[in-house]
């Protein structure tokens, strides 16, 4: 389903192919940019079709996504080992992939590999300083081409067996087939004034129910909504005078939202209670539900569509590639 909200956008970017050519490719991309890694380890963890995945290539892949799926803390045994799962298959299916782009007869071009060859060498301060590090990881430099080309051809057969072309006219029919997907719904403009209790502590509640109640009286005697907020607000949106902006159906508790959708523009609500605090309203504009049109959602329409039928067609290759492989674990 497609959702379309444009004060606050839902629909996302078909960004699959750019992250699957990360993942596709990043144990070719880190052979060439991390010499650091130690990449001497040559026991064979599997064989795709007679070709050999190493430790050392394993190990290396690994270690890059780590970062990307835990960003913070200690990583367990068990999590790790999930990770090296995951980067053993993408091994495996980009070897299928390169593969797939032999027996089609792709080719990489001289003046890609020279150019992708030259970006890895401007990494290095000077050429004394990339032959050290090609010397230490006993790299050659037709070795390093080899790799080079290998990470061109993956991406060939990727761009080449999974392309999507989306005309006006599919676009405009999925549009007209499915309208009820494409609204902003209803919103208000709300400042708004929160003070928080614990509900297991009697006293602070009842505190909290006075300072709400004085908070209340100010605005109600005429004090500017947005100082009040300042000084009695525990909300993060205090700094903005209790500015929370639009918000629609579905941001807020219940209780607040009946509260906000009922109250007219320059209203402020009663004293609303919740199991987390006292909440104070005040709604300052409104904008009513309306439809789409598809010159407003075109753009993001494409990039969703392509990027849905991107993942549908490299599911498909992979599947396909994967049926006709003798694929061996070690």
């Amino acid at each position: 389903m497609v959702n379309l909200n444009m004060e606050n956008p839902t629909i996302y970017p078909g960004k699959y192919l750019k992250v699957l050519f990360i993942c596709m490719i990043l144990a070719f991309t880190c052979f060439t940019s991390a010499f650091a890694a130690d990449l001497k380890d040559s026991t064979v963890v599997a064989m795709v079709n007679g070709a050999a995945i190493t430790k050392a290539e394993l190990d290396v892949m690994t270690n890059r996504l780590l970062p990307q799926i835990f960003y913070h803390g200690h990583v367990s045994p068990e999590k790790k080992k999930k990770v090296e799962k995951k980067a053993l298959e993408s091994l495996i299916n980009e070897e299928l992939l390169f593969q797939e782009a032999q027996r089609q007869g792709l080719k990489a071009k001289k003046s890609d590999v020279r150019e992708r060859l030259d970006r890895i060498k401007g990494k290095y301060p000077s050429e004394e300083a990339f032959n050290e590090a090609m010397k230490k990881n006993n790299i050659t430099v037709a070795m390093l081409k080899e790799k080079i080309k290998k990470t061109l051809l993956v991406r060939s057969i990727i761009e080449k067996e999974v392309k999507v072309s989306l005309s006006d006219k599919k676009l405009s029919d999925y549009f007209n087939n499915n309208k009820e997907k494409f609204s902003v719904p209803e919103s208000v403009k709300l400042r708004y004034l929160w003070v928080k209790f614990d509900p297991s502590v009697p006293d602070f509640r009842k505190k909290a129910r006075a300072k709400a109640e004085e908070a209340y009286s100010k605005i109600k005697a005429g004090e500017d909504f947005a100082k009040v907020a300042w000084s009695y607000s525990d909300d993060m949106s205090r700094v903005k005078g209790g500015d929370v902006g639009f918000i629609h159906r579905g941001r807020m508790a219940s209780e607040v939202e009946d509260a906000a959708f009922s109250l007219k523009v320059g209203q402020v609500s009663k004293i609303i209670e919740t199991d987390t605090g006292y909440h104070i309203l005040k709604v300052e504009d409104r904008r009513p539900s309306r439809q789409l049109s598809l010159k407003e959602v075109k753009d993001k329409l494409r990039r969703e569509l392509t990027g849905s039928m991107q993942k549908k067609r490299m599911n498909e290759l992979i599947k396909r590639l994967r049926a006709g492989a003798k694929i061996e674990y070690f």
